[in-house]
């Protein structure tokens, strides 16, 4: 069915997730430049805004990101992954401006408005992407950036099928 996510929920809630938590290390460093360009094209995140990091994963961007917009910005890590969060939240202990939430962000509660909406490789498992991101709009304040890294279809992306 159109914008049902649960297939994806439940493999991120599974051996998917649990190895992208056990991996983590690893996944962030091979994929933080990606990152990191994504961020530049939105002119970084600023002291005192509030992001919405969407698949935040393990937590290595929404981390990231609460140390650019410091004590009086916040960020929201979101992710269907309770293994991957649970890292996340273990990463964060003792830091008050990133919180971490379990939701699917095509129907989830955001708790707007956000004046910077991120995601690395985060936006790309909507089962209805034009719903999924009409529905993120709705939370993002008057002005607000939006910013991803998203894979491009497998044929497209040499150095994938080069193995292949």
């Amino acid at each position: 069915m159109a914008g049902d996510n649960a297939k994806q929920i439940e493999d991120w809630n599974g051996s998917v997730g649990e190895h992208w938590a056990a991996e983590q290390e690893n996944t962030d460093r091979l994929i933080a430049a990606f990152g990191e360009a994504a961020l530049q094209a939105a002119a970084g995140a600023r002291a005192g805004e509030r992001v919405l990091d969407v698949g935040c994963g393990c937590g290595d961007t929404s981390l990231a990101l609460a140390g650019m917009v410091g004590a009086r910005g916040s960020v929201t890590g979101l992710d269907v992954s309770a293994p991957m969060l649970a890292v996340a939240r273990r990463r964060s202990a003792g830091l008050d401006n990133v919180t971490f939430i379990e939701g699917d962000a095509s129907k989830a509660e955001l708790t707007g408005p956000f004046d910077l909406l991120y995601s690395r490789f985060g936006v790309m498992f909507f089962d209805d992407p034009v719903q999924a991101f009409a529905h993120m709009r709705g939370a993002m304040a008057p002005g607000g950036r939006l910013a991803f890294a998203c894979w491009q279809l497998v044929k497209d992306n040499p150095w994938a099928m080069i193995p292949v």
